[in-house]
């Protein structure tokens, strides 16, 4: 009996497996990847004054010309606000302070220090808007030129290195195509 049970058991687990073999092993689809060609370009460097796009360095000199007297201005009141603090720390030392004027002198200096941070919010403001207005259709037109700069040279990946920060680890210097598309650019917009 137990000879016959013995038996049974391969009988029974290679009927049982038999149609699970005889089913066609499915192999997993491999898609085929064409090669790729990547490289790189610096858009920091586009606003380089000797080396950048000349449209882009234009615009950036005609903003900083455009608000120079706002900066100017935000540079006097923080030459005033040092001023006033340096002479507060004056006041402050003496052997007997005089209150009423380290009172005044902190009134002023606070005044200051408003007046100071609502300028520079209105100017950073101003100028963040004047910037898009101005800089907004260059940098559109340097982002069809980058697409078509790419696809002329059958490149698959570009990528901006001012973006990436520390993503880019390695590569070669042939990837780096910033200078070619530069003098691209340039000669396209003169």
């Amino acid at each position: 009996m137990k000879f016959v049970r013995l038996l049974s058991l391969p009988l029974l687990a290679t009927a049982l497996l038999a149609p699970l073999s005889a089913q066609p092993v499915k192999t997993p689809v491999i898609k085929a990847v064409e090669p790729s060609r990547v490289a790189f370009v610096n858009s920091g460097a586009f606003s380089e004054p000797a080396t950048g796009i000349k449209q882009l360095v234009k615009v950036l000199q005609g903003l900083e010309l455009e608000f120079s007297s706002q900066q100017s201005e935000l540079s006097l009141l923080q030459e005033k606000l040092r001023t006033v603090a340096g002479e507060l720390a004056k006041l402050r030392a003496e052997a007997t302070p005089n209150t009423k004027a380290i009172e005044e002198k902190q009134t002023a200096g606070l005044a200051l220090q408003q007046e100071l941070q609502q300028k520079s919010q209105a100017a950073q403001q101003a100028y963040g808007q004047r910037q898009q207005e101005a800089q907004g259709p260059v940098s559109a037109e340097i982002g069809k030129e980058l697409h078509a700069f790419a696809t002329a040279r059958d490149i698959t990946l570009l990528f901006d290195l001012a973006k990436l920060g520390d993503g880019l680890i390695d590569a070669k210097p042939e990837a780096d195509l910033t200078a070619d598309f530069i003098a691209y650019y340039n000669a396209k917009h003169p």
